[in-house]
């Protein structure tokens, strides 16, 4: 692919059923999580669902949010060490202080790591829902 190339996005997949979800949605992911986001904003159930992302580049990121509709999308910088996840995990609770439905999609140490944070905060493991993308030096994820 090269810039300015189209692309097209294909919907939810059996192995992350989200079909029984209820708004309000957070979706935390990174960049290869955009599709998903992309097909739930378009779901009926999850009408006004939040997204956070880490990405390794927001500027390159968020022309590409705008270009599908997520503009509102917030962004947070990947940092190599991962101390960024603190950030997400306080952005996360605050926004599903209202008992929104969490779906972790993404990196899988990341999702790890913020799922652990909700179930010490006591979100219900009944409201989150994860699916691992990809790991680093690991082939054959979703």
């Amino acid at each position: 692919m090269s810039e300015g190339d189209t692309c097209q996005f294909f919907g939810l997949r059996r192995s992350l059923d989200l079909t029984d979800l209820g708004a309000p949605i957070v979706l935390f992911g990174d960049e290869t999580s955009f599709g998903l986001a992309a097909a739930l904003r378009d779901s009926l159930q999850a009408g006004g669902a939040l997204h956070l992302f880490e990405t390794t580049d927001i500027a390159e990121s968020r022309p590409v949010l705008d270009s599908i509709g997520l503009g509102e999308a917030r962004l947070i910088a990947r940092s190599a060490d991962d101390t960024h996840l603190a950030t997400a995990e306080s952005e996360l609770l605050r926004l599903g202080a209202n008992g929104a439905q969490f779906v972790l999609t993404g990196k899988a140490s990341s999702i790890q790591r913020v799922g652990r944070a909700l179930k010490t905060a006591g979100v219900a493991s009944s409201r989150i829902r994860a699916k691992a993308y990809w790991a680093p030096g690991k082939t054959g994820l979703d």
